[in-house]
């Protein structure tokens, strides 16, 4: 139980609960039952640096906007890359 208290993530009184970690971006989930909106999303960098949160009262309004943000992070990094593969093909023709 030590080490699961030890590897606890709290950002501002919230818990971080889930996560998903799409290329360099990571997206989190967390509660604070002490909060008027006690679910919050953020975006992470560097394991500590959160930031964009979206507020919710509700669990799975949280859990469904994380689920979103990452979805759009895949999206922006698929048309990303995209271009740079159809150039590479025509270059090669």
């Amino acid at each position: 139980m030590a080490d699961n208290e030890q590897n606890k993530r709290i950002n501002a009184g919230y818990e971080i609960f889930d996560s998903i970690k799409i290329g360099k971006a990571e997206f989190v989930v967390g509660k604070n039952i002490h909060a008027p909106s006690q679910y919050v999303t953020w975006e992470c960098s560097n394991d500590n640096n959160y930031f964009w949160g979206h507020y919710f009262s509700d669990r799975s309004e949280a859990l469904r906007d994380m689920y979103s943000r990452a979805e759009a992070e895949i999206s922006f990094i698929k048309n990303s890359i995209r271009p740079a593969k159809k150039r590479e093909e025509r270059e090669e023709r």
